[in-house]
């Protein structure tokens, strides 16, 4: 991979999974509090000049795909609703920090990269399961 080419960046947030695209700078592991090896990434968003970056400790979930036409992530809420007074409300599908929003996204993800394996840059997703991190 080079610096120049645009990728995209997937991580986790308190409403599931949140994409970013743009140019990679840096990635991989360091020493982070506690973590002896926390997933961390430097990037410039598409369309800014601005570098910017982010290290994930407890629980990790970093993906990082080669190209821009990768799968969107999904809308954390329900459709909206009008009540008798005309008030529009939207509410979140499950609570937030919820472990099924990533377990929904990843279902889409496990299968773009089954169909694409050479566009994974880096895939450090923590696993409930075997209570590790999975780096492929």
């Amino acid at each position: 991979m080079k610096k120049q080419d645009t990728v995209s960046i997937y991580f986790s947030g308190a409403f599931g999974v949140s994409k970013i695209e743009g140019k990679v700078l840096d990635f991989g592991f360091r020493k982070y509090a506690q973590y002896e090896k926390a997933p961390f990434v430097n990037y410039i968003k598409k369309g800014k000049r601005k570098a910017e970056g982010f290290i994930k400790g407890y629980k990790p979930y970093l993906v990082i795909l080669d190209g821009v036409n990768t799968p969107s992530t999904q809308d954390p809420f329900t459709t909206p609703t009008i009540n008798e007074n005309g008030v529009t409300t939207k509410m979140s599908k499950f609570s937030s920090f919820d472990d099924r929003y990533i377990l929904e996204f990843d279902e889409v993800l496990n299968e773009y990269i089954k169909n694409n394996p050479a566009s994974v840059i880096m895939d450090c997703r923590f696993s409930e399961k075997t209570e590790r991190i999975n780096i492929f």
